[in-house]
């Protein structure tokens, strides 16, 4: 679920698939050994919602069963749990169709996966700074973590974002609510928000129109507005063709790539919703994705693993079902190489003018140029560290666990 690295060791933390046991497995690269203990956090009552990590401690999120309180866990040097509660109130408002009923924290944070007997939290954590792709930041309910403050952000309504940030050292909360492009106009029905460098990005989308802003989080000014209709012969911000990538069907090993002309059917292909919107940095221009992921009749969403797993009896394996769950940066880039989407990248200064000409490649793109030489590497995890970029496998003829760092 989370991991802390040092250059002496790291320190993994780990849950049955119930989110009811956890554990914490440690690696000592020094002296060559590691080991594993069980975590005595009960948190009956409570639903696991995901961890982080600050100031080298892993920090355990929670929320309180139909309520608004946010629980943090705080694990000391020894595991032992300090637990710090965050009321989240001003996020609830009156359920629209049932006045007598308030919708909290708890209950936007659930899916409708699970059904009614078992909810299950729906969040995606998100690694700042990596080109996620459409299919990660399509999710309306995001997380992220900049030192020293996580921010939770909800884009269940189509008229504004909802942002809660929490001070990691004071444990206190602000929430603000930005209007989206489509506040003001009729017909867009779907919309989502990105947060990258203190920016707020936002898109919106009827089936004739696509909009999407720029504001600046600490003047909560707008920067910048395009947009552009199903009338249109093109997209005058675009620097890529329109490109629809991904499997066509579940158990596919190929992938499939079209390109699109006329900007009407990137509108109608996004008409269906799951609208994403992302952004990273190369140097000092900002790339912008724009588009929606696509959904087939028996698509389905993956989890994240660190590959095959980890030994809890002392030694690093490959055939233990203790698996990472979460690794936001390897998710990332899985769902940039793998998952289906339909999106057009945008090449944009500081000021957010149109810069013409092609998109630098990018990280992913680098690592994903570099795994398709290997000969099928096993176990394969992707992390960040230091400002680079680590892809690491194990190498089945050397029989070699490798790692490798790229600029990030």
């Amino acid at each position: 679920l989370s991991c802390l690295r040092t250059n002496t060791f790291m320190i993994i933390f780990y849950s049955n698939t119930k989110n009811s046991k956890y554990g914490v497995q440690t690696f000592d690269f020094e002296n060559k050994t590691s080991s594993n203990t069980s975590l005595n956090l009960k948190i009956k009552g409570e639903k696991y919602v995901e961890s982080i990590n600050y100031n080298n401690k892993i920090h355990i999120l929670t929320i309180t069963k139909r309520t608004s309180d946010l629980n943090i866990y705080i694990l000391d040097k020894n595991f032992l749990p300090e637990k710090k509660t965050i009321s989240l109130k001003q996020l609830e408002y009156q359920n629209p169709s049932d006045r007598h009923h308030t919708i909290n924290a708890y209950y936007l944070l659930l899916s409708d996966a699970g059904g009614l007997s078992s909810p299950i939290i729906d969040i995606t954590k998100i690694e700042s700074g990596n080109p996620n792709s459409i299919e990660i930041t399509s999710n309306e309910n995001k997380l992220y973590q900049f030192k020293y403050k996580i921010i939770f952000s909800f884009d269940y309504s189509n008229k504004e974002t909802r942002i809660c940030s929490i001070n990691l050292d004071t444990f206190t909360s602000v929430i603000k609510i930005f209007d989206k492009p489509s506040k003001h106009e009729k017909n867009f029905e779907y919309s989502n928000s990105y947060i990258f460098n203190n920016k707020l990005f936002q898109i919106a989308s009827s089936n004739k129109k696509m909009k999407f802003t720029v504001l600046d989080l600490t003047t909560e000014k707008l920067i910048r507005e395009y947009s552009f209709t199903n009338e249109d012969n093109s997209i005058p911000f675009k620097n890529s063709p329109i490109l629809e990538k991904g499997k066509s069907f579940y158990g596919s090993s190929k992938q499939k790539i079209l390109e699109i002309e006329k900007p009407s059917k990137f509108i109608k292909r996004n008409s269906g919703g799951h609208l994403g919107i992302s952004a990273y940095k190369i140097n000092n221009d900002y790339i912008v994705a724009l588009g929606g992921a696509v959904y087939f009749a028996s698509s389905y969403r993956f989890t994240a693993g660190v590959g095959e797993g980890f030994n809890p009896n002392g030694t690093v394996g490959f055939s233990s079902p203790l698996t990472i769950k979460h690794n936001p940066t390897l998710y990332g880039y899985n769902g940039y190489s793998n998952i289906s989407s339909i999106s057009i990248n945008c090449l944009f200064d500081e000021n957010f003018e149109h810069i013409k000409g092609e998109v630098p490649k990018n990280v992913f793109d680098k690592v994903s140029e570099f795994e398709e030489a290997l000969n099928k590497p096993k176990a394969v995890n992707l992390f960040l560290h230091n400002n680079y970029l680590h892809y690491a496998y194990f190498d089945r003829n050397d029989r070699i666990y490798k790692l490798y760092k790229f600029k990030n």
